[in-house]
């Protein structure tokens, strides 16, 4: 379903019937991060921004509590979950047009991405800065200097 919500809405199932059915699921495992997840994308799709961030929080919080990014990421995998669950809530407060909370939150995500020194993340982070200066103001030196990190650590 999260392929086809990606790929081709028309194809997944409807908003109100996904939404039953990952109620199912979650009343049975409440901890299933990959539903939160789905939640997540099926409540975007319907423009409800208390359910998706919502769901987002959930899964990031799953995801932690679960232990299934340390197991996949070596000991930083707790911080890269906080780190990443941050800029996904800035991304989801621009998309609703919250921009200040997008902006807070996304200085959380760049402050604790310089912590780790993760630059990828920084780099995400730059992005959505852009991305946020643009619906605010209108700037290219925020772009520029994304371009040019983004080559020197090889980012498309």
């Amino acid at each position: 379903q999260a392929s086809l919500l990606k790929n081709d809405e028309t194809k997944a199932l409807t908003p109100a019937s996904l939404q039953k059915e990952l109620n199912n699921l979650l009343k049975f495992n409440p901890d299933f991060a990959e539903a939160h997840y789905l939640s997540y994308l099926n409540s975007l799709r319907v423009q409800d921004v208390f359910s998706s961030t919502h769901s987002l929080l959930h899964y990031f919080d799953r995801l932690i509590l679960t232990g299934a990014e340390s197991k996949s990421n070596g000991d930083e995998g707790y911080g890269r979950s906080l780190r990443y669950a941050a800029l996904n809530l800035a991304a989801l407060h621009c998309r609703f047009g919250h921009y200040q909370q997008a902006e807070l939150a996304l200085q959380e995500a760049i402050r604790i991405a310089q912590e780790s020194n993760d630059h990828v993340c920084l780099q995400h982070c730059l992005s959505w800065l852009y991305i946020l200066e643009q619906k605010i103001f209108d700037s290219c030196v925020l772009l520029e200097h994304s371009v040019t990190k983004s080559f020197h650590f090889g980012l498309p």
